[in-house]
């Protein structure tokens, strides 16, 4: 028997507040005949406080309300959501008919890290910086820093149609739009259109609703969750993570929670953990989930509070800058659990000794700099290489295989003489360029 509660107390925006409600748990779905869906956020004693998902115009204290009993969902079917664009409620906005299949949750459990499978596998983005110094391994969750004034969206666009699992064909990607700009939609659109068979997109523009902005991170993941099930490894991309902590602290203050450091609600570290600790690797025959995650840093400031947490909760960083990679403050902490395992065997020592020479080579730019004169034959070298490296190793426009790109680092390591290499004996008569 369906209960019809027709007593709403208040509305304060998204937030609606139902008094004398009982059996109703938090997350919970809640129907609102004529004006969509909300969602249980907060129970205090018979009263439910609801976010609405389309917001709250036009709703009275008349409105009725119908508890669902279940968590927020929405229909799935592998064969249909391909080369498919969703809104921040799970609805189709690409024009075509709605999904057909089975309801899946939004927010469902998150894997207990005991049962996820380490270390088997990589992903492969075609960029050298990526692949090669800071590999991505499968089930990995990593942000890419966009510092200021970078143009991020054609770096994201190259690792939606780059992104592959070496030697194997299930394989797909996930986009999740914050945000966007009418122009940004429309180019993100054209890339789907080149992988639609392999890609579904879930947006939300600027000009809609936070709420649904907060939705679209936990449909992407559904998603991904449901195709790696069904054994595919699957890589989500999600831009940018800093519009979803703002739609986060603009909601949180509609329902009157007190704001912590820099206005940001208190558990902001844990709701950007309930999206990133969704990535995991489940082994055998299931595939996987690899979350990217952009988030624009302001002010260039890495301690920013949303920066900040990210890295605490996630395995590495990827900074980007002038369409290259920051090399120097990159990291993937998980890229030893593969390296010279299931890639080639000069794959670390090769990218140590690249990453080691560059470094070398930042210290005499800057004593050069500071009028010190280099004269020493060896340090020449090193500056030449630093510009080598800086032109063909860095740029993120790139699409080479990890062969390719670890031929690449030995061509460039070739400028410096032999014998100031850290490379065993073996290797460097295996490898290094005749």
């Amino acid at each position: 028997m369906k209960v019809v509660y027709c007593d709403i107390v208040n509305v304060d925006g998204p937030i609606l507040q139902v008094k004398g409600v009982t059996g109703v748990g938090m997350g919970e779905e809640a129907h609102l005949p004529g004006y969509g869906y909300a969602k249980v956020v907060k129970i205090h004693g018979d009263t439910v406080f609801m976010q609405s998902l389309q917001g709250s115009l036009g709703v009275t204290t008349t409105q009725k309300t119908e508890f669902t009993g279940k968590p927020f969902e929405l229909p799935y079917h592998p064969e249909y959501i391909m080369g498919r664009v969703f809104d921040g409620i799970g609805r189709p906005r690409d024009g075509r008919p709605e999904v057909q299949g089975k309801r899946i949750p939004v927010e469902g459990p998150i894997v207990n890290p005991y049962r996820r499978a380490m270390g088997q596998g990589y992903i492969e983005t075609g960029i050298p910086a990526i692949d090669g110094a800071n590999t991505i391994v499968r089930g990995q969750k990593i942000p890419i820093y966009k510092l200021p004034g970078e143009d991020i969206n054609g770096i994201v666009a190259r690792i939606i149609r780059q992104a592959r699992v070496a030697g194997q064909e299930n394989f797909s990607v996930v986009f999740g739009g914050l945000g966007l700009l009418n122009e940004e939609y429309i180019f993100f659109r054209d890339v789907l259109e080149e992988a639609a068979e392999r890609t579904v997109m879930c947006v939300n523009l600027g000009s809609e609703s936070p709420i649904e902005r907060l939705n679209v991170p936990h449909i992407c993941c559904a998603f991904a969750e449901q195709l790696a099930l069904a054994g595919e490894h699957v890589l989500v991309v999600i831009t940018d993570m800093l519009r979803y902590a703002d739609a986060l602290m603009e909601v949180s203050n509609a329902q009157g929670k007190i704001p912590s450091r820099d206005g940001y609600p208190g558990d902001l570290y844990s709701r950007l953990a309930r999206i990133y600790e969704r990535a995991v690797n489940f082994g055998g025959e299931r595939g996987s989930v690899t979350i990217m995650g952009v988030n624009s840093v302001p002010d260039n400031d890495l301690s920013h509070i949303v920066a900040n947490l990210t890295g605490y909760i996630t395995e590495g960083q990827l900074p980007v800058q002038s369409g290259k990679f920051v090399v120097m403050k990159c990291l993937s902490r998980l890229k030893g659990l593969v390296v010279g395992k299931e890639t080639r065997k000069d794959h670390g020592p090769i990218m140590d000794a690249c990453v080691s020479a560059y470094a070398n080579a930042l210290t005499l730019r800057e004593q050069k700099e500071m009028g010190f004169s280099i004269t020493d034959e060896v340090d020449i070298a090193y500056l030449k290489f630093a510009d080598e490296f800086e032109a063909n190793f860095l740029p993120a426009d790139q699409d080479l295989t990890l062969d390719q790109t670890l031929d690449l680092g030995w061509r460039l390591i070739k400028i410096l003489p032999r014998r100031v290499l850290r490379i065993k004996e073996e290797l460097l008569n295996e490898f290094y360029p005749k």
